[in-house]
């Protein structure tokens, strides 16, 4: 998703460089890492919109949740640098590290020693990913309380816990959670340096991991008293471990309203060129698992592959479908041992 610059240039060549070794891009558009971890790029207000209608969905605050789930899937993205060679600055090497991660991330910035953070990620987000490398850098559990001074600000307390890192737990009941995808090159993104991170398009961005959002179905997977009754009406879901169907539901859902949200405008040509908007709208942001298989009188019918990104690229996909169509949509995810085959139609014809 490079941009197009004019005489005057806009990007950040360092910066860019940085990312585009950092992260690969396969052919189909997902942005994945070395480790093979699935990342997507979120713009500002996104994640804190998503939080706020996925605890109106789901019916339960999420701050601790969400905070847990972070700072899991930045743990598990760190585990397999515990095991590198530092040199004799290991400390002052590692931290070299981990900044330059955050800068590429698009996170902001942090102080090691004053336990500030200047992001505009998510509080509960960025203390989360704050904690899992507090812990990598010091190899020690730690407690941590966050307190938000500023839109931008967060002032973290820190306390150490008498408990060894173990391996962070694998999402094995989740067969699209822990795929790998053969990717072909580095990525070709320009990014534009910002106080905070970076842009794109001059749009505040950043990128999150995918087993971010898992691990929020994972976690979340309990809540069930007061899930909106409109949800089970608007999802059918099939093949799914029953403790997570709730919570796959509310993320499908929130990432639908999401999309709706936006000022994003999706128009369909006579031949249903759904393939066309799915190159257009999801691939550019790492949703590159999805493949448009036909359309049979009042439905449409997709494949999505076994990828991390699943779960975020079917519920904006349907999004998609909804505001291309101005209808709202039934949607049936069924998931099989090779991929999830969705099927949407209007809410209307199936009533």
């Amino acid at each position: 998703m490079p941009i197009v610059d004019d005489e005057n240039i806009l990007h950040d060549a360092i910066l860019s460089a940085d990312f585009n070794h950092h992260f690969r891009k396969s052919f189909s558009g997902n942005i994945v890492d070395e480790n093979d971890n699935f990342w997507y790029i979120s713009q500002e207000y996104e994640l804190a919109n998503f939080v706020a209608l996925m605890e109106s969905n789901i019916g339960v605050p999420l701050g601790r949740i969400l905070h847990n789930s972070a700072a899991d899937s930045f743990e598990f993205i760190l585990q397999p640098f515990s095991s590198n060679k530092f040199g004799f600055f290991a400390k002052k090497n590692r931290l070299r590290m981990l900044t330059k991660m955050w800068q590429v991330y698009g996170w902001g910035s942090f102080g090691i020693n004053g336990h500030a953070i200047n992001s505009s990620v998510h509080p509960s987000v960025i203390s989360g990913f704050y904690l899992a490398m507090l812990e990598f850098h010091y190899a020690a559990r730690k407690k941590i309380q966050w307190r938000q001074l500023s839109d931008n600000l967060i002032v973290c307390e820190l306390e150490d816990l008498d408990k060894s890192l173990s391996g962070i737990q694998t999402l094995s009941d989740m067969p699209w959670a822990i795929a790998s995808s053969p990717v072909n090159h580095h990525s070709d993104r320009l990014l534009e340096k910002q106080d905070l991170g970076w842009s794109i398009d001059g749009k505040q961005s950043y990128v999150l991991p995918c087993d971010l959002i898992n691990r929020l179905i994972f976690n979340a997977g309990g809540y069930m008293d007061n899930v909106k009754k409109s949800v089970d009406v608007l999802w059918q879901i099939n093949g799914f471990d029953s403790r997570f169907v709730t919570s796959v539901k509310c993320v499908l859902q929130s990432c639908k309203e999401l999309f709706l949200a936006s000022d994003v405008y999706v128009f369909l040509n006579e031949n249903n060129d759904w393939q066309a908007i799915i190159d257009r709208y999801l691939k550019p942001f790492g949703f590159g698992s999805l493949d448009f298989v036909e359309s049979i009188t009042d439905t449409d019918f997709f494949t999505v592959k076994l990828q991390p990104n699943a779960i975020l690229a079917i519920g904006k996909l349907v999004g998609l479908w909804e505001r291309a169509n101005g209808k709202q949509a039934v949607s049936k995810v069924q998931l099989t041992d090779a991929s999830f085959s969705i099927e949407i139609k209007s809410l209307l014809n199936y009533n």
